[in-house]
């Protein structure tokens, strides 16, 4: 705490009290605005000018509204999960924070005025690393959607959260009309979705693998895969588990005999790696999955809410239903 006190006093962008110091005209026009965040307002007095993300996935929410030039930095990217290459060029002179979690030192010391990260996506109670912690240096925060469950009950999980959370950022970063078209894209590329899957009379069980051998992680009814699953014509195995990412066991798995193997790909063993575990566990020998190797991979970025989402839908959708797309 006394490093962070002695960079508050460094810090050209925060004062010595702790508040933000003016140190150029932030630019007001249209503010105040307030959007809702986890179920509570928070309110933005003007537009933040220096701001950090957390996670690929998020980062490439961030850049995906061509806001690049505002970050003063990023963390949690790194060999395992790769930013997608339409990104990389807005990330370039960006310097990396953290490869893994998120830095309260760092972020503090960069004189950012806003993180856009979520709950086990950076932050976590107990952390250190919480919106609550940032407040008190001035720092302004948004929390992706999808991850408020970590912290109060939801109903579900949809891809409109994905699309909520680019048009609250559209508001506060005053780019409405990108954030606006990108989601008009994306809903009318899963309306077209659905006009395939129109009447569809079968919906294959579908499991997502995320990493594990002694106890498999998987996507419970509150993760991303869940909602892209129901989407695509299919159904998740572990629907009926009322959390996120959640630990399973490998008999339920077999009970429940998915027709498909969602594998998302990061950290180790990768991909084939993960692929070879399943084919070469004996208790999985006559799961339908197995034996037809039916298996759709993801990358991280893909199977978390992102922009990568309703292009990966519909590969959901053409591996469950090849017949609706020929």
């Amino acid at each position: 705490m006394a490093l962070l006190l002695g960079l508050i006093g460094c810090n050209p962008a925060v004062d010595s009290n702790g508040d933000r110091a003016e140190s150029a005209p932030a630019a007001t026009d249209g503010y105040p605005i307030t959007v809702q965040v986890c179920d509570q307002p928070v309110r933005f007095e003007s537009r933040p000018e220096r701001a950090i993300t957390h996670d690929v996935n998020i980062t490439e929410l961030f850049l995906a509204l061509d806001l690049g030039h505002l970050l003063v930095g990023y963390s949690g990217v790194h060999a395992d999960k790769e930013l997608a290459p339409e990104y990389r060029a807005q990330l370039a002179n960006v310097p990396r924070l953290s490869p893994r979690g998120m830095d309260l030192e760092a972020i503090v010391g960069t004189g950012a005025d806003f993180v856009f990260a979520g709950w086990n996506y950076g932050f976590r109670p107990g952390s250190g690393v919480t919106p609550e912690a940032l407040e008190k240096f001035g720092i302004r925060s948004y929390i992706l959607t999808e991850s408020c469950i970590r912290v109060g009950p939801r109903e579900r999980v949809s891809l409109e959260d994905t699309f909520l959370d680019l048009l609250n950022l559209g508001r506060i970063f005053q780019v409405s009309a990108r954030a606006e078209a990108l989601v008009a894209d994306y809903r009318r590329g899963l309306a077209e979705l659905a006009e395939n899957l129109h009447d569809i009379d079968h919906r294959p069980r579908v499991f997502v693998y995320d990493s594990g051998e002694t106890t498999p992680l998987t996507a419970g009814r509150f993760a991303m895969p869940n909602a892209m699953i129901e989407v695509a014509g299919g159904v998740n195995i572990f629907n009926d588990v009322g959390s996120s990412w959640v630990p399973v066991n490998w008999e339920d798995v077999i009970e429940r005999d998915p027709e498909l193997i969602v594998i998302v790909d990061y950290d180790r063993p990768d991909a084939a790696g993960k692929k070879a575990f399943l084919m070469q566990k004996p208790e999985l020998a006559e799961v339908s999955a197995i034996r037809h190797q039916r298996f759709v991979v993801l990358a991280y970025a893909e199977a978390t809410p992102g922009p990568r989402n309703v292009a990966r839908t519909r590969t959901l959708a053409q591996a469950l239903h090849p017949e609706r797309f020929r």
